[in-house]
């Protein structure tokens, strides 16, 4: 398998995990007394900002990876 298929499918489950986390906290904040108003408003926040750092960061690690495979050749 080649480095950029890797950091491709890396970059997919990251991106699934990011999405599943913010599915549940924001499911648990809904479902819970204890939570506050604005909870949902701010674990969106957090999750769209990571989510949108790596989905930002991806095209260079997959250009570096290409990189480091054409390199290998």
């Amino acid at each position: 398998m080649s480095k950029r298929t890797r950091v491709v499918i890396v970059l997919i489950v990251v991106e699934l995990l990011l999405a599943g986390g913010w599915f549940w906290l924001h499911n648990l904040a809904l479902t819970s007394s204890h939570a506050s108003a604005d909870s949902t408003r701010v674990i969106g926040q957090a999750f769209g900002a990571a989510m949108g750092i790596v989905a930002a960061l991806s095209p260079v690690l997959y250009l570096v990876a290409r990189r480091n495979d054409l390199k290998g050749r």
